[in-house]
């Protein structure tokens, strides 16, 4: 370096190149042919220097370059966003999309352009729709690709997320059906973070895909997002059968087109229309990925139970998921537009419950007690705004117990209960912290039932 300080040169940057990485390339501004003509000579005399060139661009600026042009020529709309929403920069064909100038766009927030896209969680996370994303732009319909930016050091990790790369393409105008449910955001809290993480793991694949889970647990909803987090659905190929007649999904099963074909509730199919798919899985010439919903892969033809086997996610029921109700409430508060809080109290109510409906009855619940608490003035729901059921509608105690006495229940009950948390938690310590009961007791217990894990610290 002291050559070009002798010489007065300004070297602002530099990186190494070439096919074997014994190039050095150096930044220069403003280099004069006599500069050049001296250190060129000097540089000649450096052990390992045996030839000196002056070119207009270095490696990485030809690179970025030749990107920025392909870019610019790029017929559909493209952008990057930073974790913030920020756009960070796009192409001409973005700008005219969005009605701005190219040169406006760097800085400006994606949702001032796309309002209803729900920004927060596609940059939260990697288990969210992706592909073929319907939105309007100033009145004009597009398919979105969704393709986060995740850093080198922690890939797949919500952590590791630094923006996303958008793709816009103009919606073909027969090409999607209006039956196809608009894509939801996949809440993903406690034990439904593994069903998404599922359902990402096995959406791109062409395998036949169940979504099994009780009423209300989002079966529909994820059923659609495995069309959109699909590469399929760049194609827009969707076919949607929510049931009808056998003639309509005989005409779906014998399409040759390859696409998607989205059955919801498939065990309510019937034993013929069960057959005519399960004929259309075996003959090969299907060329739809089918992906269904059911609320149990045994309800289904054994023939049918075999295909889907490969490709099964279980959606856990809500009563699985007390510790994540307060979660569940603010998420669907937020969708609903619901701005008031959850009193501990009417928090309480809503975990002591066991939701047969599950979100669905949730989401019922948490909408007429808002409507309550407005109307009263309330400045948070309470447990007496909230429309619950009495518990004893919720399950069938007196069936459950037939034969039985209230001792003998209660013991059946305590002893079912038990066997679980000790497969969860084979210290009698952790299990009594658990519970909320001393060691003591806990052992006692465990010895009355002969589950073991007495002195086990």
């Amino acid at each position: 370096m002291a050559i070009f300080a002798e010489y007065r040169v300004n070297v602002t940057s530099g990186e190494l190149g070439g096919d074997s990485g014994d190039k050095v390339f150096l930044v220069a501004p403003g280099l004069l042919i006599g500069q050049f003509q001296g250190i060129e000579k000097a540089l000649y005399r450096v052990p390992g220097v045996d030839r000196v060139r002056r070119i207009e661009l270095i490696p990485s600026e030809r690179r970025q370059f030749e990107l920025n042009t392909l870019l610019a020529h790029i017929a559909d709309p493209v952008l990057s966003v930073d974790t913030e929403g920020r756009i960070i920069a796009g192409n001409r064909a973005a700008g005219k999309a969005f009605g701005v100038s190219v040169e406006q766009l760097s800085g400006m927030h994606l949702q001032r352009f796309l309002p209803r896209l729900q920004l927060a969680e596609l940059l939260r996370g990697f288990t969210v729709p992706r592909f073929g994303l319907p939105v309007t732009v100033r009145g004009r319909d597009f398919r979105l690709d969704w393709s986060p930016m995740a850093l080198g050091e922690n890939p797949g990790k919500v952590e590791s997320l630094a923006g996303a790369v958008l793709t816009l393409q103009l919606a073909p105008g027969a090409s999607s059906s209006p039956e196809l449910p608009e894509p939801k955001v996949l809440w993903d809290f406690d034990r439904r973070r593994a069903s998404c993480l599922a359902l990402q793991q096995l959406a791109p694949h062409h395998e036949p895909l169940l979504i099994v889970g009780e009423r209300g647990s989002g079966k529909s909803t994820f059923a659609a997002a495995a069309y959109y987090l699909s590469p399929l659905a760049d194609t827009g190929d969707i076919l949607w059968w929510p049931g009808g007649e056998q003639e309509e999904l005989d005409n779906l099963l014998s399409s040759h087109a390859p696409g998607v074909l989205v059955i919801d509730d498939l065990h309510l199919l019937s034993e013929a229309a069960q057959h005519a798919l399960m004929s259309a899985l075996l003959s090969g010439e299907l060329r739809l990925r089918v992906i269904a919903s059911a609320t149990g892969i045994e309800q289904l033809l054994p023939g049918l139970q075999q295909f889907f086997s490969l490709q099964v996610i279980q959606l856990p029921a809500l009563r699985m998921m007390r510790p994540a109700i307060r979660e569940f409430c603010e998420a669907i508060g937020a969708e609903q537009g619901n701005h008031l809080p959850l009193a501990d109290s009417a928090l309480q109510a809503l975990q002591s419950m066991d939701w047969p409906s599950n979100l669905r009855g949730l989401e019922d619940v948490l909408l007429v007690a808002q409507e309550r608490a407005l109307s009263g003035g309330a400045s948070a729901i309470e447990v007496g705004h909230l429309p619950l059921l009495k518990p004893a509608e919720l399950l069938p105690w007196a069936e459950w117990g037939r034969g039985l006495d209230y001792r003998q229940m209660m013991e059946k009950a305590e002893r079912a209960l038990l066997s679980d948390f000790t497969r969860d938690n084979p210290s009698t310590r952790v299990l009594a912290r658990r519970l909320g009961l001393s060691h003591t007791a806990v052992a006692n217990k465990l010895r009355k039932y002969g589950l073991g894990g007495e002195g086990k610290a």
